[in-house]
């Protein structure tokens, strides 16, 4: 075998050797992204949340923040006018 032809073998080697590290290091990644998938269905189902209706329950937790943060907003207007009448303005 001439050299030419030992180091294209030796390149093949380590080139398949870089490919077997990188699958077994993608499926470490895979399996830990599994891991964190099933924590997370897990800990919805818990609150009483569907996994497969997470984005629906957000725009429903998004609209109760927006009317609840309106309605603390309104009250504060309401008090901040009760109290104009004893709040002496300066310059």
């Amino acid at each position: 075998m001439s050299d030419h032809q030992h180091q294209r073998l030796e390149d093949a080697i380590r080139r398949r050797d870089s490919a077997q590290r990188t699958v077994q290091r993608l499926q470490g990644r895979l399996a830990a992204a599994q891991d964190d998938v099933t924590a997370i269905e897990k800990e919805c189902t818990e609150r009483g949340v569907a996994p497969d209706k997470l984005d629906a329950a957000i725009v429903q937790l998004e609209r109760r923040y927006e009317t609840a943060v309106a309605n603390f907003e309104k009250d504060i207007t309401a008090v901040e006018a009760k109290l104009a009448p004893f709040v002496e303005e300066r310059p």
